[in-house]
């Protein structure tokens, strides 16, 4: 049996802390994944690495499809790869036109 509850002192006297949870986002971008091995791999690294009696909960959260503008963004704003550093930016070309003036 796991005990869950911690006790500890504060102004009223003896509290008993039920338990805390920790939340984490993890992002993974990829042509194709199975998302139930992807589950498992950090479940179980999870376990691996924390205290023994720890609880863990994963579960996808869903795939979401990008254009390729949207993909630039997303990725700019969620891993932090800019279009420059990818190098896949758009490359404009300028063109002067030249005019005449008639006076």
């Amino acid at each position: 049996m796991y005990d869950y509850f911690t006790w500890f002192d504060n102004t009223f006297g003896k509290v008993r802390l039920t338990m805390r949870t920790y939340d984490f986002a993890v992002a993974v971008a990829s042509d194709s994944l199975d998302t139930e091995v992807v589950e498992d791999t950090i479940k179980q690294a999870l376990a691996d690495g924390l205290p023994d009696g720890t609880l863990v909960v994963v579960k996808a959260q869903g795939i979401k499809d990008y254009s390729e503008q949207g993909w630039k963004v997303a990725r700019n704003r969620k891993f932090g790869v800019s279009v420059k550093e990818a190098g896949d930016g758009h490359k404009a070309k300028m063109s002067k036109i030249e005019t005449e003036t008639v006076a």
